[in-house]
């Protein structure tokens, strides 16, 4: 998303240690885009749940479908659609890092089974969200109603971005808005799915970084 959702944040720590200030630093976000009172927020809080994920777990399989809306406060998840056979590389279509939603919006919205991985490239955190539960606030308040609908917004702008991002051309232009787009991921990320999200070699983003430490 073009909107962070979270802080820097502490080391690991059980959901109970950080779960409050985490949701006050979320309701804080979600008030910059659509005011939401105490009693909407109080019905936000009693449905939305800590989640932790492991390194290489699949949030998300193809054939399966999205049932949650996640809050990404720590790690970084790619998505995917295959496998470079050659390479033996998922093809990597986007990277949520910390402060992003993480969801498959065409399965969660039209509840139909997804072509896409989503896969936690190191320990993830979430605050999350399921799907039968969005649909209670939407109905038990218009508040929420209008939050969702510009969080929807939001991830909207994402996919133009994402579609504007893969239609650079050139590897140094293509890391370079990715090393600022994406400052975290590449502490996250490994360099070789890095790569195959510009659509790259990962030889030529050795060079293009090499580059890059030369100036």
């Amino acid at each position: 998303m073009t909107h962070s959702f979270f802080q820097p944040h502490p080391p690991y720590a059980e959901a109970g240690d950080h779960f409050p200030v985490t949701l006050a630093q979320l309701r804080r976000q979600i008030q910059d885009i659509a005011p939401v009172g105490e009693p909407d927020w109080a019905l936000f809080q009693n449905k939305v749940r800590w989640e932790t994920q492991p390194k290489g777990a699949f949030l998300l399989q193809p054939g399966q479908v999205c049932d949650c809306l996640r809050f990404l406060h720590r790690g970084a998840v790619i998505y995917y659609d295959g496998v470079d056979e050659e390479l033996q590389l998922e093809q990597v279509g986007w990277i949520a890092q910390p402060g992003e939603m993480v969801v498959e919006i065409s399965s969660f919205f039209q509840r139909a089974p997804t072509q896409v991985h989503l896969k936690c490239t190191v320990p993830c955190e979430f605050l999350t969200l399921s799907h039968a539960d969005l649909q209670t606030l939407y109905f038990e308040s218009p508040a929420w109603n209008t939050a969702g609908r510009r969080l929807a917004e939001q991830y909207m702008l994402l996919m133009a971005e994402r579609t504007h991002f893969h239609k650079l051309n050139l590897a140094q232009e293509k890391y370079r808005y990715f090393a600022e787009r994406f400052p975290q991921a590449l502490q996250l990320v490994s360099q070789r799915h890095i790569a195959a999200f510009l659509r790259i070699r990962p030889e030529t983003l050795s060079r293009v970084r090499g580059r890059k430490r030369d100036f």
